[in-house]
């Protein structure tokens, strides 16, 4: 009886090794286009790390670093919103423009060191409420990053920069609701 347990045993540890051939791919894999929702979400997430970083009253550099991120990181956003909203086109491409650095470096930091942002951008008289609340998205963060660009915050500079970053996430939300994204 223990012959035959041990052969089955090696029977079946040797169809366990058996090279089976792998599926040929046959298709090309293409980068998934990201949505407006994944943008949406994007922003958010990055948003409520500002939003952290103020209600921890964190080093302005520190905030500096997380607006700047935020800032961007959503020109992708803007440009999707387009064909969401076409009588925002005229607002959210300067949006965009405004977000868009020549990046000479995939770092950051150093990127930052090397620009200044323009922390009131001209931007087009919005057309519709839809593109205000778009407006707002990039207006807020850059709020927050000419605040934090103070030497020395006070708790007042720490709870307005958390008003302006609420208010974003209000006009996320509209946002939402105006191009039909559950």
């Amino acid at each position: 009886m223990k012959h035959l347990m041990f052969s089955v045993f090696i029977l079946l540890m040797l169809s366990a090794c058996e090279d089976k051939p792998e599926p040929k791919q046959t298709e090309v894999q293409q980068t998934p286009e990201v949505t407006l929702q994944q943008q949406f979400d994007s922003y958010q997430g990055l948003a409520w790390q500002v939003v952290e970083a103020l209600q921890n009253q964190s080093a302005a550099q520190q905030l500096q670093d997380l607006t700047f991120k935020l800032i961007t990181s959503s020109t992708g956003l803007f440009l999707n919103l387009k064909a969401q909203l076409p009588e925002c086109e005229a607002s959210l491409q300067a949006m965009a423009d405004a977000t868009e650095f020549q990046q000479q470096s995939d770092d950051a930091d150093a990127l930052q060191n090397e620009m200044t942002i323009n922390v009131e951008p001209e931007l087009p008289e919005f057309a519709a409420p839809s593109c205000y609340h778009a407006q707002k998205l990039l207006l807020n963060p850059l709020a927050v990053y000419k605040l934090a660009q103070q030497a020395d915050l006070a708790t007042s500079d720490y709870q307005n920069a958390k008003l302006k970053m609420t208010d974003s996430f209000a006009r996320i939300k509209q946002l939402e609701l105006i191009t039909a994204i559950e």
